[in-house]
């Protein structure tokens, strides 16, 4: 039956892109139907040639059908209508995340079109830096590179990590059976003091603190987690704060990590607590520095959070599409999917916007 259904397809598809080319031609433009540039759920992108000035083009065509319906074709040209119309009032900084369209409209009733400038892929390293997902080794060693070297970004990873571990419910239990301390109180204050303090020590020293053995069957637990030398010797310093952290605020903390509180569990720190604590920071720095700073799909928004300084594109980006979406925007809606970049310039450009809400953001 899938056999059937496909060949049926097929034959309804055939001359599909000799109409097309019939259907451009008056309009002065060559559609290149052998350059597939591309395609989504909504339609097919193919290269085009002005006839007259040699101009190349990408015609993106848009047919109704399961995923496209009536509404949503007739948003997404008033949408490509209105940068037509208004790209050109725009703010440069705005303009430039946006295509130029020169043409919209139907080639009959249920397939539309747009006309509008000839873009590139992103380059592998911006690819990578601003929209590979966590499980992507490479693109987490883009990130953790601009990371480390932007103080602003860096302090925002410190304060993260270590006021999250520490808030960890996990470890906050497994502290109070070990130390026979039920409650286990610390102001806000005492933290941000330690964060801060570890990012000055981080930003002025070359030496990389000398930790407990962590361990994670049987390997170590930086082994596991991090990869590079410079993740390492941050994970470093972020677990040597968050021992500061709980050394500062529990008088005994110091001896019960060595053993000489809590003669019932004997040596057992390691197992209940400087395992599960060093296996808790750990697992969240790595979350911190593989997030992507744009996200790749629509939602996961949690994505975006660390960028600031160290993203000035993703920032540029985002304040594009607040802009023109104002407060309906969310940065979810710009993904790896629809953002290309313009020749020569390295512009991001966001070539997709048939799901924002351009013509009523101006209202």
């Amino acid at each position: 039956m899938k056999l059937l259904f496909e060949n049926w397809r097929n034959h309804l598809n055939e001359g599909v892109e000799e109409k097309y080319e019939k259907f451009f031609k008056p309009k002065g433009w060559y559609f290149e139907s052998e350059i597939l540039l591309g395609e989504g759920g909504y339609g097919k992108v193919w290269r085009a040639t002005n006839i007259k000035t040699g101009q190349r083009a990408a015609i993106k065509v848009l047919p109704v059908g399961m995923d496209l319906g009536y509404p949503e074709l007739k948003i997404e040209l008033e949408n490509y209508e209105f940068l037509k119309n208004n790209r050109n009032s725009m703010p440069k900084e705005v303009a430039k995340h946006f295509p130029d369209v020169y043409e919209t409209g139907r080639i009959v009733s249920s397939i539309g079109y747009v006309i509008m400038e000839l873009l590139e892929k992103m380059p592998a390293s911006v690819d990578k830096a601003l929209f590979q997902t966590s499980g992507d080794i490479e693109g987490r060693k883009v990130k953790t590179k601009r990371i480390l070297t932007d103080p602003e970004v860096l302090s925002q990873i410190f304060d993260i990590v270590i006021s999250d571990s520490y808030f960890n419910s996990h470890i906050y239990n497994k502290l109070g059976k070990l130390t026979k301390r039920e409650s286990l109180s610390a102001s806000y204050k005492i933290i941000e003091d330690i964060v801060k303090e570890a990012f000055r020590a981080y930003m002025a020293s070359e030496p990389t603190p000398t930790l407990p053995t962590f361990t994670s069957g049987g390997g170590s637990l930086f082994a596991t987690y991090f990869k590079s030398d410079e993740e390492k010797r941050l994970a470093a310093f972020i677990l040597d704060s968050v021992l500061k952290v709980l050394s500062r605020i529990y008088e005994n903390f110091d001896k019960a990590i060595a053993g000489e509180l809590n003669d019932e569990l004997g040596k057992e720190w390691d197992r209940y607590f400087l395992r599960s604590f060093a296996n808790t920071t750990s697992q969240q720095l790595k979350g911190e520095l593989a997030k992507s700073v744009i996200p790749s799909q629509m939602a996961q928004s949690s994505q975006y959070n660390v960028r600031k300084t160290a993203f000035p594109e993703a920032a540029s980006l985002f304040n594009a599409m607040k802009a023109v979406q104002k407060d309906k925007f969310e940065p979810a809606d710009v993904h790896g999917r629809n953002v290309m970049v313009r020749p020569n310039t390295n512009e991001l450009v966001i070539v997709d916007v048939g799901l924002f809400d351009l013509m009523r953001g101006e209202e």
